[in-house]
């Protein structure tokens, strides 16, 4: 017999939504910084799609948050658009401790 059962949510559900909150917001974050990249080097989604050797609906994607582009594909953008990846990151004003 289970004597210790509870119907409440678990103790680290807060945590867990803390963490989906700042995943959430940290891709809105790249994408806008993606699409405002982009816009600053006068580029069109398609340009950038050739460039990176990846279909435009993806650029689209990844400009709407819908999907994250991996880390490599990251730096690819930010070679394209003349940033390193430091500024990049400064771009999105990320801080380390507390919320952004």
């Amino acid at each position: 017999m289970v004597t210790n059962f509870s119907w409440g949510p678990p103790g680290d559900l807060k945590k867990v939504l803390r963490d989906l909150s700042f995943r959430y917001r940290l891709q809105k974050k790249i994408a806008h910084e993606l699409k405002v990249g982009r816009k600053e080097a006068h580029l069109t989604q398609v340009q950038v799609a050739d460039a990176l050797n990846i279909c435009q609906s993806a650029v689209s994607k990844y400009e709407a948050g819908k999907v994250s582009p991996d880390l490599t594909l990251l730096l690819s953008f930010c070679y394209l658009y003349g940033w390193t990846f430091e500024e990049f990151l400064l771009r999105l004003n990320i801080r380390t401790k507390g919320r952004f």
